[in-house]
């Protein structure tokens, strides 16, 4: 009994966070979409915190309002949202939360629940249609910028790595890794815009046939929309309800449409990816040489990575923490690595043929 009564008492608080958070979100959002998209996320979750605070009220329990850490946390959401953006702060604040659409479904299924087990089914499709909102709230920008920092971070500090093994001249060095990353940046630019492109026309497609479909067979669109809705954990007699009423905006749902720029992502893509390729260079851009320019380069470039991954994690769903640290150990074992071939080719081959070869391809000789 008195686990049942702090297991309302709980999701009565977490849906009353989630309601002043994105209402907090909402109020300081300057997109007029995203701002009514986060004013609708934050009503749905008003509704779920009063759906608890009748039960509660029935038990003779107590609510209470947010405590001051609460207020604290939302407070530091606000603060992110200014530092990182609306995107980042929502993929920051659901990494914290547990999966609402499951837990839900197993809220249902309790016998102490029996009388409210439609309205949980509701709310479980409520929290599914969030779910699906947030995940086409994608930091698609962010995403292009932190993937295109962390390759030309780590394959130009592998290269310069290599490069310092073999090559004492901090100057050389900083060119060759330079010159990679230039190369680098532009085979990240043209991936870019193809796969952005690629994937707006496929979608475009799909909502095509699917446009096509309603005219034809309505049916036919209601199923997808039940066997989508049933994927998603939704209980089938609740999706074939609501299906019907959703025929009319089934692209929106089943094939949102891609609204990024081809070119903007290639931009994205190559200005990140040549911000991530200096950070390595830049001790022997100064002039750093032999051990402390290998040291002083593995220090910087290990320290972004982490950052970097640490953001990746976050962007995938995994533990920032952890997705950091393994970015950054592999990240050095592969400059560690290259550096090994680096000196052996020192050691094998006349300076003479290196520094050659290094000034044919830079036009020096």
């Amino acid at each position: 009994m008195q686990r049942l009564d702090s297991l309302i008492l709980k999701n009565y608080k977490e849906e009353m966070f989630d309601y002043e958070v994105y209402r907090k979100l909402a109020r300081i959002e300057k997109d007029d979409k995203l701002r009514r998209t986060l004013t609708k996320l934050s009503e749905m979750e008003r509704s779920h915190s009063e759906f608890w605070k009748e039960i509660a009220d029935k038990r003779g329990l107590r609510t209470k309002g947010l405590s001051f850490v609460d207020k604290l946390k939302i407070g530091f959401y606000s603060i992110i949202r200014r530092l990182l953006g609306t995107n980042l702060t929502i993929m920051l604040l659901e990494a914290g939360e547990e999966d609402d659409v499951e837990k839900y479904k197993k809220l249902a299924e309790m016998k102490e629940f029996e009388e409210e087990k439609s309205r949980l089914e509701s709310i479980m499709l409520d929290e599914a249609v969030h779910e699906k909102v947030l995940g086409n709230v994608e930091a698609k920008n962010v995403g292009d910028f932190v993937y295109g920092i962390s390759d030309g971070l780590v394959e130009v500090l592998a290269a310069v790595s290599g490069l310092s093994g073999a090559i004492s001249s901090p100057i050389f060095v900083a060119v060759g890794g330079l010159i990679i990353g230039a190369s680098g940046t532009l085979s990240m630019s043209i991936g870019a815009y193809l796969s952005t492109k690629s994937e707006k026309d496929v979608k475009e497609q799909e909502r095509k046939k699917l446009e096509l479909e309603k005219i034809v067979d309505q049916r036919q669109i209601e199923l997808k929309l039940i066997n989508f809705f049933t994927e998603l954990g939704i209980n089938r007699n609740i999706a074939k309800k609501v299906s019907p009423s959703l025929v009319d905006v089934a692209e929106d749902i089943l094939y949102p449409k891609v609204k990024d720029n081809p070119i903007k992502s290639a931009l994205i893509t190559g200005a990140s990816y040549i911000t991530g390729a200096i950070i390595p260079v830049i001790p022997y851009i100064v002039g750093l040489s032999g051990l402390a320019g290998v040291i002083s380069s593995y220090v910087i470039a290990g320290l972004a990575t982490f950052v970097v991954g640490s953001v990746i994690g976050l962007l995938s769903g995994v533990k920032p923490f952890k997705k950091g640290l393994q970015m950054t150990i592999l990240a050095l074992l592969a400059a560690l690595a290259t550096h090994g071939l680096g000196y052996l080719a020192s050691k094998f081959l006349p300076h003479y043929y290196i520094i050659l070869g290094i000034s044919k391809a830079l036009n020096f000789s």
